[in-house]
């Protein structure tokens, strides 16, 4: 353990973990009980165990922030000990966590004032030794926002390196000194982020990150340092670049035969991500159509683009030297390759379910990244790529390990054929958002109706989901269902004015039949128009719809297309009674 004195940077940086919230790298622990006569203090030796346990956690997962003196809500409720109380919290990591080799965990313990409120903050680093255990032998591993007990084999399994893995960025780097960090970027970038603008010094700025390696009293660069500040960054990783190919063709090959073209992005690894992300942006919007071949849609929604670079950043092996981040632009579908394949214990099919399970090969570079914007919690990469994917109506994101290299696909092309978009877009001015845009599509294809239970199975999600979605679609017309009956009926775009105008005809008891004749006090009365220019602006509107249509000596009568839909919806309502 380290204590370590107030900084200016310590307030902004506990405000920011508070206003982010718990997750797999930050946890927050109270040190009150709450009673029905009220609140009192927690007995310490409680409160010890919790940030024995949690320090335990993060540092056998990928390192993590425990602020003490914080509810899980993120109210902050400080520490009602005194002096001694809080020396005795700060001596958890060196008195109660303890590994089978004998070593407390490397732990950074600050005192922090906040409103009024004094809170510990303890900065845990990843623990790359054997297991660590509390010292009444409880072993615990960090999983999304929860601190879970895990045998020690299972972390031991979890450490299992292939070619080097995770160790790569924690590395010390003898040679690199200072002076081959790119400063201007760094400092360019830490100044726009609250609590990080306070470090102007380089050595404290790099302490807080755990970009150095103290040895003999001499401050050593890692070298993550090096990978994402260095000023010449092949000088210490020989591709450390990504490499974005255009692929004009379908089939295998390279070069002449299939019309390939290519461009390098290098530099300090904020640079090359802001750089990337350009060039992509770029070239998606200016390649929608070159020689009748590349067609790559400007479709693709952007928060996947970003999260498949990030994550291809972040997560590769970076031990594997003789291989670059490529991202291949084809004519239907963009590709993502990151050398490594998939970090341990991780499987694709963990990744494709969203199953929950973490595990960063870098979690250094991750945090340093994450403080600067680029990444936000460890696991939510993937479940941000396919939600954002499904929401643009496209094909699922494929995902494939080959060749110790992790692939993921995201295809240009629409779940649905040319025909159906055509058939949606005509829902568009009754609001249909795209996530209920396959409600009815599946209606559609099911004859235009269907029971909530086989919608749901249909869809394969939870009933009241179905259910739920349903009724906001029925609320703007664009289904209905009979009274007591579960069968909800799809409505044509065209028909969705006659649907809505039935339903206000019914709920004031109005005979829908051809002989049906109104005056306009008739129609001021049941449509409830309070002014002459309301009703007048209805019946415009009512009559360009074919809802109404003018009869002799002022009245109004239901026109053809109405005395239709009305007369089918009755014969469905009676079919289904």
């Amino acid at each position: 353990m380290v204590s370590a004195p107030p900084h200016e940077g310590d307030v902004a940086s506990v405000r920011a973990l508070v206003a982010d919230g718990e997750s797999h790298f930050v946890e927050f622990k109270t040190a009150w009980t709450y009673e029905p006569g009220g609140r009192k203090p927690r007995p310490r030796r409680d409160v010890a165990q919790d940030i024995a346990e949690t320090i335990v956690a993060f540092a056998n997962a990928d390192g993590g922030d425990l602020v003490v003196g914080v509810e899980d809500s993120g109210s902050i409720t400080g520490i009602p000990y005194d002096e001694d109380g809080l020396r005795f919290l700060g001596q958890v990591p060196g008195q109660r966590v303890i590994g089978h080799d004998g070593l407390g965990a490397g732990t950074i313990v600050r005192e922090v004032e906040l409103d009024g409120h004094r809170v510990l903050l303890f900065r845990v680093g990843q623990h790359a030794g054997s297991p660590l255990v509390t010292s009444d032998g409880r072993c615990l591993m960090r999983r999304n926002d929860q601190s879970l007990p895990v045998p020690p084999a299972e972390v031991e399994r979890r450490r299992t390196r292939i070619l080097g893995d995770s160790g790569y960025e924690i590395e010390p780097e003898p040679l690199a000194t200072l002076d081959d960090l790119d400063w201007d970027l760094v400092f360019g970038l830490t100044k726009a982020v609250a609590h990080l603008r306070h470090f102007d010094e380089p050595e404290r700025l790099l302490s807080y990150w755990r970009l150095i390696h103290r040895r003999n009293g001499a401050a050593i660069l890692r070298r993550a340092a090096l990978v994402l500040f260095a000023r010449d960054p092949l000088r210490w990783h020989p591709n450390n670049r990504v490499r974005i190919r255009w692929v004009l063709g379908d089939g295998p090959g390279y070069g002449a035969d299939r019309r390939t073209r290519e461009r390098e992005v290098l530099g300090p690894l904020p640079k090359v991500l802001a750089d990337v992300k350009g060039v992509l942006g770029e070239a998606l919007e200016r390649e929608s159509l070159r020689d009748g071949l590349f067609r790559t849609s400007t479709l693709l929604p952007e928060t996947a683009l970003d999260e498949c670079l990030v994550n291809a950043v972040v997560h590769r092996n970076y031990a594997v030297t003789g291989q670059a981040i490529e991202i291949l632009l084809h004519p239907h579908h963009v590709e993502f390759r990151s050398p490594g394949g998939i970090p341990e214990p991780l499987t694709v099919e963990d990744l494709r379910k969203a199953r929950g399970v973490h595990r960063s090969r870098n979690p250094v570079m991750m945090r340093v990244l994450r403080d600067l914007g680029w990444t936000r919690d460890q696991g939510e990469g993937i479940p941000r790529i396919f939600g954002s994917i499904r929401q643009a109506e496209l094909h699922e994101p494929e995902l494939e390990v080959f060749a110790d290299t992790f692939i993921v696909r995201l295809s240009t092309r629409s779940i649905y054929d040319e025909d159906t978009q055509s058939w949606i877009t005509a829902y568009g001015p009754f609001g249909l958002r795209p996530e209920e845009r396959r409600y009815v599509v599946a209606l559609r294809s099911a004859n235009g109706k269907l029971s909530v239970d086989r919608l749901a199975r249909r869809l394969d999600e939870a009933f009241d989901a179905t259910k739920k979605a349903l009724a906001g679609l029925e609320r703007r017309g664009i289904v209905w269902h009979a009274n007591k009956s579960r069968t909800y009926r799809l409505v044509e775009p065209l028909e969705i004015p006659f649907e809505l105008a039935h339903r206000k005809l019914q709920a004031v008891r109005v005979d829908l039949s051809a002989s049906s004749r109104w005056a306009r006090d008739e129609l001021r009365q049941w449509l409830g128009a309070g002014s002459e220019a309301e009703l007048s602006e209805v019946i415009r509107r009512w009559k360009e719809q074919g809802i109404l249509t003018p009869e002799a000596r002022g009245q109004w009568k239901l026109g053809p297309g109405m005395l239709e839909y009305a007369r089918r919806r009755d014969q469905a309502v009676a079919s289904s009674s």
